[in-house]
């Protein structure tokens, strides 16, 4: 499954923190963690969530995430789905600093300025 995103918004209350992934002013994807139990999710534009990837990858403007089997059956993205994200460099920064405090249980390779990090 490939996805376009070009808007990107990072929203945190004292519960939470979700990243919203959107194209066109359409939400597209977001990607939350509850900071109670540090459960991270994935949300689908009507709203149905799940367990977020178990690995992600952010190389370049493209954004892979690896679904589970039941993440894939509950909110209906791809066991391996991509977005490429048409966003300016600043966008990136935050998409990376959202997912690697979103996502800190899962592997992942991301490309920084001091170059690519793995966990």
């Amino acid at each position: 499954m490939s996805l376009v995103a070009d808007g990107v918004d990072v929203r945190q209350t004292e519960d939470d923190l979700t990243l919203v992934l959107s194209a066109a002013g359409a939400e597209v994807m977001r990607l939350r963690v509850r900071y109670e139990g540090w459960d991270d999710e994935v949300i689908n534009p009507a709203g149905a969530a799940a367990p977020g990837p178990g690995a992600f990858t952010l190389i370049g403007h493209e954004l892979r995430l690896e679904f589970g089997a039941r993440t894939v059956a509950d909110v209906g993205y791809a066991r391996d789905c991509r977005v490429r994200l048409d966003v300016d460099d600043e966008g990136i920064r935050r998409v990376r600093a959202a997912l690697l405090e979103i996502l800190q249980c899962a592997c992942y390779i991301v490309d920084t300025a001091e170059g690519r990090v793995c966990s």
